[in-house]
């Protein structure tokens, strides 16, 4: 296979809009609950939030994308009607709905009783992304600092969790996400005590600090997909060289999976840009530079 580009929730939140659901166990459902990574901007009007989900896929494929991360924040019913009604708009679209992603629960929480709870509402979400015909499931231990004595306990659950993901054919992944945003080695030793293959998603904003480039070397050599995030210059023009940098670590490290196109690492990641698309367009050019000519399948 050969890298590709695409898109996410993420890149469109904007025309998606920022209202947050999580899972309620007791009651088996979503409800509203705002989130920590899914903000409006300073200015943001939300006249902006034109799209609903189920018409995302259609507007993805007509822009030339055939592959996309979904969050599951953005998922508002886990009523089967309602997945069955989203996963043909997928389908029918001719949309690869790559992954879920698991933006809630502490799986590596020291509390017991959180950590059995958010094992038991990623299970819950497992069938979830099997029932919108995912091929994977993203999530991640969480807040808690890694230890040597809490990595083993960790590994047992994303063990766990890979078992019951692949009991619904689906590919779990994980990602250099909270906590693990600066400790990649930390994030590796999860997935290998863990004993099982893991995706991971190499995220380029969340390697932060002077070690950024050094966190992707670790990260991207077992990626299986990209969050790719840009960054601006001082005076809010894109930062070209640098996110071309960062496509040319995955590249000469044998990257050959999606690479999910979001924007800056801003709150309004499409603040340099006329719109979405325009930008998304630009970050693609970047992408055709380092990667060879994409209509987002790869050809």
């Amino acid at each position: 296979m050969a890298a590709r580009a695409a898109v996410s929730t993420v890149t469109l939140k904007n025309a998606v809009g920022f209202q947050a659901y999580t899972l309620d166990l007791k009651q088996d459902k979503m409800v509203a609950k705002p989130h920590e990574h899914l903000s409006p901007p300073p200015g943001y009007d939300p006249a902006q939030a034109r799209l609903d989900l189920l018409d995302v896929p259609a507007e993805v494929a007509a822009h030339g994308f055939d592959c996309f991360d979904l969050s599951v924040l953005a998922v508002r019913s886990i009523e089967r009607g309602y997945l069955a009604e989203l996963r043909s708009a997928f389908e029918d679209a001719g949309v690869e709905l790559f992954q879920l992603l698991i933006d809630i629960g502490e799986i590596g929480s020291p509390d017991p009783d959180e950590r059995a709870n958010s094992i038991k509402l990623t299970k819950r979400l497992i069938e979830v992304a099997s029932e919108l015909g995912a091929g994977g499931i993203r999530y991640v231990p969480g807040y808690t600092e890694p230890t040597v004595e809490n990595i083993p306990s960790w590994a047992g659950a994303f063990r766990e969790l890979a078992d019951y993901a692949q009991q619904y054919g689906l590919r779990p992944a994980t990602e250099n996400y909270k906590t693990f945003n600066t400790e990649p080695d930390a994030l590796l030793q999860v997935i290998d005590q863990s004993e099982r293959d893991y995706g991971v998603i190499g995220d380029f904003g969340n390697a932060k600090g002077p070690d950024k480039y050094e966190i992707l070397g670790k990260i991207l050599p077992r990626a299986t997909s990209i969050h790719a995030w840009a960054f601006l210059n001082d005076d809010g023009t894109l930062n070209h060289e640098e996110f071309r940098r960062c496509l040319t670590i995955a590249r000469d490290r044998g990257f050959d999976g999606p690479i999910m196109l979001h924007g800056s690492y801003t709150p309004d990641n499409f603040c340099w840009a006329p719109d979405i698309w325009a930008g998304v367009e630009t970050l693609r050019g970047e992408f055709d530079a380092v990667f060879g000519k994409s209509n987002g399948n790869g050809s």
